[in-house]
């Protein structure tokens, strides 16, 4: 009944070279999948249907193209759980969450061949280091120290940098390696869209204390570059290295579902990372935010100290902690939502969720139940075109969402992920639908040099 895209799911169920079979097979079932009613259509609460969490693979919904599309704010809610689930579950054979298993932007390489088949693109599925990358100028590298908008350094309470990083599933992959470099970009139609399945993730890791309590963190051990002193009032990596233990705080999941080319776009967060901005307070405002320490904030901090990108920064080469530190909140706990059905949608899938998580623990880590579901949003269906500078007055959903760990400094009413992921051209690239990835752009834009002089 939920199809059969085992996608990397399958590899939790056997071994993984069988797997990586069963990744193309999977995929060519869920094509001949007869149209169902939507998972939300008979249910009053935002809840997966019977049986989905006994399901094998535990597959997002709306990926057949010629099953239902989702209709409703719950339908959206639930694909953005549905996916996170799906890519949180273990691998059987490394015991890791299957996101990790996944390529990330250095397996790109500009203008090459992309794999010939998804078999292929799914054999670059397996389990590797967990880097955390600085980039250079925005976005040149997806895995890194610098957040989205004006590339802050985001500096937890303890004094260390936030780290992030992508992952790409094989049919995102396949299809941005086809059009990734200016060669290849130039072959891509102007209304070409991502294909229905192709999801990707970028993440976001606070490295952990010594003496922390991480019983509700999951946790794994990363290689992150050790910064230094620019000379200028920034920071930029060192050639060396350092393992840490780190702790997953965020995570991006956007996915192309039926009907809607320009991805969904959710994004979950640790609700014990930072406060919220209580409701009816000024983010402006000269009080406290919170009395409460969290990782992110420091106890009695006001809000007009808070999501603030300093002008220099400075940091200790020895023990790598950076002055001064961030103070965050997040400023629209729920993104934003609107009308109030989607809040109540998404609070529901909220509950529902989280409360179903630790009693699947055979299926992934109880740590993933502490996670928040801020919102999701996307646009009208079939209405993505080439050229479009306002997709963020056109966002349906959570408006003004952002992750108060990716987007601290561009929290803003009406600012969304659309804000930045727009189909228009740039300085020497046209308007293209397949613009709304970071990615195959991060390809077309100016050296580092000129965006710097300029």
């Amino acid at each position: 009944m939920y199809g059969r895209w085992s996608g990397i799911a399958a590899i939790a169920a056997a071994s993984h070279k069988r797997l990586l079979t069963v990744f193309v097979l999977g995929l060519s079932a869920l094509l001949s999948l007869p149209v169902l009613a939507g998972p939300a259509a008979a249910q009053q609460n935002c809840n997966a249907p019977l049986g989905w969490w006994e399901s094998k693979g535990l597959d997002p919904f709306f990926l057949n193209p010629g099953g239902p599309a989702p209709k409703t704010a719950c339908d959206f809610e639930l694909w953005s759980w549905s996916a996170f689930v799906h890519w949180m579950q273990r691998d059987a054979k490394t015991g890791l969450p299957l996101f990790l298993l996944l390529p990330t932007y250095d397996d790109l390489k500009p203008d090459a061949a992309p794999p010939a088949t998804l078999q292929a693109a799914a054999a670059l599925v397996h389990q590797r280091p967990l880097k955390l990358l600085p980039r250079n100028a925005q976005p040149q590298s997806l895995g890194s120290f610098q957040q989205a908008g004006p590339g802050g350094v985001l500096v937890d309470r303890a004094g260390r940098a936030v780290y992030y990083t992508t992952h790409m599933d094989p049919i995102y992959f396949a299809f941005t390696q086809k059009y990734f470099g200016p060669k290849s970009y130039q072959k891509a139609s102007p209304t070409l869209d991502y294909p229905i399945g192709a999801t990707v993730m970028k993440s976001s890791w606070r490295i952990v204390a010594a003496g922390e309590d991480t019983s509700k963190l999951y946790t794994t051990t990363a290689i992150v570059p050790k910064l230094v002193n620019a000379g200028n009032g920034k920071l930029k990596p060192g050639t060396e290295t350092e393992t840490v233990t780190v702790a997953l705080i965020g995570v991006h999941v956007v996915g192309v579902i039926k009907d809607h080319p320009e991805f969904v776009w959710a994004t979950f967060q640790l609700p014990a990372s930072a406060p919220d901005l209580p409701a009816g307070m000024d983010p402006h405002s000269p009080n406290p935010v919170s009395a409460q320490d969290f990782p992110l904030y420091n106890g009695g901090t006001a809000a007009d100290q808070c999501n603030y990108l300093p002008k220099t920064m400075s940091i200790d080469e020895a023990t790598q902690l950076i002055t001064p530190v961030t103070n965050v909140f997040l400023q629209f706990p729920d993104g934003g939502a609107t009308p109030p059905a989607t809040a109540a949608a998404l609070a529901s899938s909220n509950t529902n969720f989280q409360s179903a998580i630790p009693n699947h623990k055979d299926k992934l880590d109880p740590a993933f139940a502490n996670f928040q579901l801020t919102g999701s949003t996307w646009l009208l269906a079939n209405t993505l075109k080439p050229g479009d500078g306002q997709m963020d007055t056109e966002a349906i959903g959570s408006i003004d969402l952002a992750n108060a760990t990716m987007e601290t400094f561009v929290q803003g009413e009406g600012t969304n992920c659309f804000t930045c992921h727009r189909t228009s051209g740039g300085t020497n690239y046209p308007g293209k639908n397949i613009n709304t990835s970071h990615i195959i752009t991060s390809q077309l834009r100016l050296p580092a040099a000129v965006l710097q002089a300029r």
